[in-house]
């Protein structure tokens, strides 16, 4: 990739949210607690917009796992909310978590994208 992080201070902050986002995934997907997912929408949303309107190379690489973590967002949002009587049933908690994992998963391959592991 032909982008230079020097003095972009855009993309470094779209790495600080992904760095942001990887914790919080890992943490919903060790603890269970389903609060931290509240807490992710500033962070995806931030992201997503950071992405969405920037055109260099460092962006438009990564549109497809940034459609995945938006994604999988909003579904795992749409789970917790739908959920009557505010505990989790097996099957509930089960895609939440498979959100959740697909969320971490795109983050790790947008972290090897720009080779900062």
């Amino acid at each position: 990739m032909a982008t230079n992080l020097e003095g972009n201070e855009k993309l470094q902050r779209f790495i600080e949210l992904l760095s942001v986002l990887n914790h919080q995934a890992v943490d919903m997907l060790k603890t269970g607690d389903t609060q931290i997912l509240f807490a992710m929408n500033g962070t995806v949303e931030e992201m997503y917009s950071i992405q969405q309107k920037g055109t260099e190379d460092a962006y438009t690489v990564i549109d497809e796992d940034m459609k995945i973590i938006r994604e999988n967002y909003i579904a795992s949002i749409t789970m917790v909310q739908s959920n009557e009587n505010g505990k989790f049933d097996m099957a509930t908690g089960f895609a939440v978590k498979k959100f959740v994992h697909n969320i971490f998963d795109a983050t790790v391959r947008i972290v090897m994208q720009y080779g900062l592991a």
